[in-house]
């Protein structure tokens, strides 16, 4: 049996029709969903529970740069 790691994703500061689609989209997928009122009362925030990618391959080491790796 694995484990599969999930995580908070959030959707900050949309409008009332976008939250609600998103909300409608997420439950029909059977995801567990938040959605909040912003500090802005015309606004919501929506969070939703996503599982994390499993596949994250380190970074090459042609794509990093010496200076931010040094000390």
């Amino acid at each position: 049996m694995t484990y599969l790691r999930k995580s908070w994703f959030r959707h900050e500061a949309i409008n009332t029709q976008q939250a609600n689609r998103l909300v409608k989209q997420y439950t029909e997928k059977g995801y567990h969903v938040e959605k909040t009122l912003n500090s802005d009362p015309k606004l919501w925030d929506v969070a939703v529970k996503l599982v994390e990618s499993g596949n994250n391959h380190p970074t090459p080491r042609c794509m990093i740069n010496k200076v931010w790796n040094s000390p």
